[in-house]
């Protein structure tokens, strides 16, 4: 199972390949298990997020939590609020 960090100040990583609930991986040379099922191609979180805390992808927010977020789990539309409002496309320079 693999996980991509994109930017150091980044507070999720993409998973690569899906990531079975329990498994334990090193994302950045922290070790962290998956406390949820991740599907490929989605964001897990890499530290405990408090409700509205920002979530950190290319080093800038990208929304807020809606919830408490912990520590591997899969972060998604259930638990993250878009900061790119009505916005359906978007350019990342």
């Amino acid at each position: 199972m693999k996980v991509l960090k994109i930017h150091e100040d980044d507070n999720v990583a993409v998973a690569i390949d899906a990531i079975p609930e329990g498994a334990s991986l090193t994302v950045g040379g922290e070790e962290l298990v998956s406390c949820t099922e991740i599907p490929a191609g989605h964001k897990m979180a890499l530290r405990d997020l408090q409700e509205g805390d920002s979530v950190i992808k290319y080093g800038h927010p990208i929304g807020h939590a809606k919830q408490a977020i912990r520590k591997g789990e899969w972060v998604h539309t259930h638990n993250l609020k878009t900061g790119l409002g009505d916005l359906l496309e978007y350019e990342y320079d």
